[in-house]
């Protein structure tokens, strides 16, 4: 998901004091947090998650880029 699309989400459910955010972490984060999730997106978290939630594509490639 792009940061348009971020943004676009968080000012819909109600976020709007993130959505001149530019960081994709920070975003996605509190989206998790109002969700109820845990806001554990690009954490070390992910290193052992066994989650298949709508951020774990890009959650993933975010680790396998920095490993490389």
């Amino acid at each position: 998901m792009n940061m348009a699309s971020l943004q676009q989400l968080a000012s819909q459910i109600g976020l709007h004091e993130y959505i001149n955010y530019s960081s994709k972490n920070v975003l996605v984060r509190a989206i998790q947090k109002h969700k109820g999730e845990d806001p554990c997106f690009s954490t070390d978290k992910r290193y052992l998650c066994k989650e298949n939630c709508e951020w774990c594509s890009d959650c993933r490639m975010l680790r396998a880029v920095w490993l490389r």
